[in-house]
Formats: structure tokens, sequence, C-alpha cells
């Protein structure tokens, strides 16, 4: 069979991601031609990638979304070159997959001479009072054979496209039409999930590809959504579908999470679990590292340098300090070690950061850099300062010689945190307001002054996650940006230093540079062991009830239920009268 694929890509960061390098490796033995168009600006570096699976390359502007890439596609081969084909396959890179093999779908179609296929339909609906679904083929991955490729009605259908620039007139337009224009003209259609007839009651819109991916992987759809993954309505389960995935197909689940923390926030929930630092063998390494230890604690030094003897790698050292006593106490301490250092005397400002940030001009010579201080927290108990630092020291300093070979194996490897220290899980230290209303807004202008290619908010990012201590091992390149800004000494309250100040908020942004840079993190794991329902009730805190209100309880929670039904019922009706959409009352 001689059949040719129209494969559509677009990457909102003009790059690309290795699923579809995956995706192209997998499909492209099944077609004598495949043609890459990209909507968005392919690097040129990344061409030679994708060259051994594409046989014809158009790069275009982003005008009319899919359908103006395939209908421009369609016109670079030519309706008369395009009848010799026995199918044409239209699809994109919205979808990770194939999940399965491809190639048994195609000769069941081509067996049974159907007149096209896809992998999902969508059934009929009235959306609204004044919108109406009607039934169709979704347009993520479609297959035309060559009983249509060779009708009037296809070319007619595919020239009559035109540049819209809103998705919703798209699938209007064409995704539906794509589908009842062939039906009108005397063709028949099948999908390999038909969800016309199954169950969608749970479901807010019948769209199965999208709100019920555990129907989509368990009838084992071949291709499955990206937005799926991504949707606010399937957050609860993505952590299964990711495992499901992994146990019963052979698709490498790294690549989806890869280009999931791409082009979306990189600490989603159900990422963080696979964020763990893994152990890796002992290799080689070629890069070159720098420690930074700021010494504000003299008598917390030799415990540091004695934790820096256990590295089986090559560093250098570097150490701050605010005074000449310290610093005159610090080098008597190196010389009895014998222990070699670059020792500089910083401003007594910023604490450790403003110290660390005033190396950057020697860091800019190396590979990665450690940073650690001599931590103390004087406005919390003794006991919080003692077991974080030693905490943060068991899960960074300790294990320095497995983060080092992770850099030196992973090149996507941007930054390694700690994981929390117990002391927060005992203890609710962050409150998310403050930080949404103090911290966020320093975030949001230290991410701009950076000039970072990634759109942020961090007013949308519920908790941040953080290099508790602001102890971290980092390549260089991640923090460039932030060596590039000059934070002035007004910026930095004086001691004893509040909350919410940008100190608090270079300790928060870390992981997102690196996310900015498309490397990725992993958090260095807590050995101390603490069941999660700790966490469940240090922020699960219940309002204390007097035992005289107990028996008022159940009276107010019923008149509360009643009213609240109520409100949703006046709220129905008026919608129903005007003729809104009613989707939120399902």
């Amino acid at each position: 069979m001689k059949r040719i694929l129209l494969f559509v890509h677009f990457n909102k960061y003009n790059d690309l991601s290795k699923h579809v390098l995956y995706t192209l490796e997998k499909m492209s033995p099944l077609f004598e031609r495949t043609i890459f168009i990209s909507n968005s600006l392919f690097p040129d570096s990344k061409r030679e990638l994708i060259n051994p699976y594409i046989t014809d390359f158009i790069q275009r502007e982003n005008k009319g979304f899919d359908f103006a890439a395939w209908r421009d596609g369609l016109e670079f081969v030519g309706y008369e070159q395009l009848k010799i084909y026995d199918s044409l396959t239209l699809m994109n890179d919205t979808c990770f997959g194939p999940l399965y093999e491809m190639l048994p779908y195609y000769k069941k179609y081509e067996e049974q001479h159907t007149d096209f296929w896809g992998m999902t339909n969508h059934r009929s609906y009235q959306e609204s009072k004044h919108h109406y679904f009607e039934e169709h083929i979704q347009s993520y991955y479609k297959v035309f054979s060559k009983k249509v490729l060779q009708s009037e009605t296809f070319k007619n259908f595919w020239q009559d496209i035109k540049d819209f620039t809103e998705v919703q007139e798209v699938i209007d337009h064409y995704e539906i039409q794509s589908t009842s224009a062939f039906l009108k003209a005397g063709f028949q259609y099948e999908s390999i999930l038909d969800t016309r007839e199954l169950d969608n009651s749970r479901l807010l819109h019948p769209d199965f590809s999208y709100y019920a991916p555990d129907v989509i992987l368990q009838n084992q759809v071949p291709f499955i959504k990206v937005k799926a993954f991504q949707g606010i309505e399937n957050a609860g389960i993505v952590k299964y579908m990711v495992d499901y995935i992994e146990k019963y197909t052979d698709y490498p689940v790294e690549l989806l999470l890869s280009h999931l923390s791409t082009v979306g926030y990189p600490d989603q929930n159900y990422m963080l679990a696979r964020k763990y630092l893994k152990p890796v063998a002992k290799i080689k390494v070629t890069k070159k590292i720098a420690v930074h230890l700021h010494v504000f604690y003299i008598e917390l030094l030799s415990d540091f340098l004695d934790a820096f003897n256990n590295f089986h790698f090559e560093y250098d050292l570097y150490l701050t300090t605010n005074t000449k006593d310290k610093e005159d106490q610090i080098r008597k301490i190196l010389s009895e070690r014998d222990t070699e250092a670059v020792l500089v005397r910083t401003p007594n400002y910023g604490r450790d950061l403003i110290p660390f940030l005033s190396l950057k001009n020697m860091l800019r010579r190396y590979d990665i850099v450690g940073h650690f201080h001599t931590k103390r927290s004087l406005e919390a108990a003794f006991f919080a300062g003692e077991s974080w630092r030693t905490e943060l020291m068991d899960m960074l300093i300790a294990p320095a010689d497995n983060i080092i070979y992770s850099f030196e194996r992973d090149s996507n490897l941007g930054i390694v945190i700690a994981d929390i220290p117990t002391f927060f899980r005992f203890n609710r230290v962050v409150n998310p307001d403050s930080e949404n209303q103090m911290i966020a807004p320093l975030m949001n202008d230290l991410w701009e002054r950076m000039e970072m290619k990634k759109k942020v908010n961090f007013h949308e990012i519920s908790t941040f996650t953080m290099s508790y201590g602001t102890f971290f091992w980092s390549k260089v390149d991640t923090l460039e940006p932030l060596f590039n800004v000059q934070i002035m000494e007004k910026e930095i309250p004086q001691e004893p230093l509040p909350q919410n100040t940008i100190l608090h908020a270079i300790e928060r942004i870390l992981v997102y540079m690196a996310w900015d840079k498309d490397y990725d993190f992993r958090i260095s794991k807590n050995k101390e062991e603490l069941t999660p329902f700790i966490d469940n009730r240090t922020l699960n805190q219940r309002f204390y009830i007097t035992p005289e209100n107990v028996k008022n309880i159940r009276l107010k929670f019923v008149a509360k239920l009643l009213v609240k039904k109520m409100i949703r019922f006046v709220k129905y009706r008026t919608y129903k009268l005007l003729g809104r959409d009613l989707t939120s009352f399902m």
C-alpha cells in the first residue's frame, strides 16, 4: 500500500519535543512519503533529527492552525499527484503515541475498504441554546482512503479552507465539517473508539479524548491527547494515567513527562514523585565544579569542611564572610586543616545570597556550582535551625557524588534541590495567601528583570517548589539570568530580616529558572521518614467547636445546604431563560 502522511507540528517555544521524534520514528515506516509541516519557527539545529523520518519539510506561519497547514501540504503535493496514493493520513503533534502498533489498524481498515477513519469520534451534542456539535471524527488523527482522495468532495473541501484566527471557528467550520461533508457525499467512517453509545453521565462534556482519558487508555486507543494531562478536570488522576501507560504499553513515559514539564509548569503534583534523584553508577567527572559556602557562624565551618572532605571529585572552594575578625579566624582554620579556598569578605546584607552573587564573575568559569551556608534560624527555636541545617546537609552534601554523577549523565538536568525539611511538615510556616500577595509579585518582577523567555504568572502557582534554605547544586547556565540582574542594597531590608523579601523570592524562583532554560530539576530525598498523616494534620486544621455548640452544628449545616441549593436553582432558571451556557450545572 502506498500511503502518505501530512504531519503538523507546533511548539510555542519554537523547539522540538522528543515525543514528536518518537512519533515520527514509529510512524514513518508506514508511509512512502511523510511531509512535516511546522506551524512554529523550527530550529535549524533540530532539522537533522527529523530528517531520517521525513521526505519533505514545510515551514509556515501559524495561520489557520492545523487545517490551513494540511491545506498547504495538500497543495504542495498536488491534488492529481495525491490520487496515486492508497490513503492519506492527517495528524498533528497534540497527542502522545503511538502507544500500540499502528500497522494492524491500517490493514484492518484497508481490508474493509473503509472510506475514512480516525482515533475517536465526538457524538452530536447540544452544548447550549446557540451552539450545536454535529457528530464528527476528532481531527488530531484522520485517514482518507483512495476512493475519497479521488472525489471532488475532497478537493472542494480543502480548497475552501480559510485562515481563521480563532480555534473555535476552525472546530465549527472544519473539524466538524470534515466529517459531515463526506457523510453527506455518501462516504462512511469508522473510529477506533466509537464514543457515541458510551456512558457520558459523569462527564462535563462528551469529549472522551479530554474528559475521559481512563476510557481512552482502557480501550487501547493508540494516541492520547496532550491536553488530557493538562486539564484541571483530570489533575487528580494524571499520576495514574502515567503509571498505566508505563505498565501496559512500551511508550517511554519520560518523553511524555519531559514535554509536559517543558510546555507547562515543571512541578505539577503528579510529576513530583518522579523528580526524586536516583542512584547512578560512578562515572568520570568532566565538569568544572565550584562549591560556595557563606560562613556567618564560624563555629559551624568545620562541620561543612568535614562533609566536603567526603567528595570524590575535584572542586574549587569559595568561602565568603562579613568581617575582618571572621576572615582571620577562617584563615586560621583553613591553615590548621591544610585546606585551600578562595576567601572573600562581603558586605553584611543579603544573608547568604548577596555574597554568593558577588562571586558571579568567578563562578562563571565553572559548569556546576554548589551553594551552602552555615545556617541557623534565630527567629525560631533551636531545634528548628539545627534540624533544618543538618537535614539539608544530609540531602545535598552527603550524597554530592551521586548528584555530580547525575549532572554528568543527564545533560537535561539543571538544578538539584533538597526535599522539604521535617520542620516544615510539623509546622505550617509557609502561608500561601501571604506568598501570593507578597512574594509572587516580587517573583514576577524578578522574572521580567531577568528577561526570561517563558511566560509565567507566579500568582497561578499555589505552592512554590523551592530550594529550602537556598541550598542547591546547579548548572551555572541556569543561574546566568540571576547573575545578570543588579540587585540593589535598598531592595533588601535591614536585619532582623522580615518575611516576604526579594531573598525569599530568589529562594523560590530557582527551579523555574531551570525550567526557562528547558532544563529539568531533581529532588534529593529526605531520609527522615514521616507518614503523610502528619502533613494531613498540619495542613488540615479544623476550627474548634465548643461542647455547647455541638448540638447546633447539624441544623446549621442543613440550613446552609438549603440556601446553596436555592441559589443554584435561581441561577439555573436565570441562565436557561437568557439562553446562556448551562455546562456548569451538569
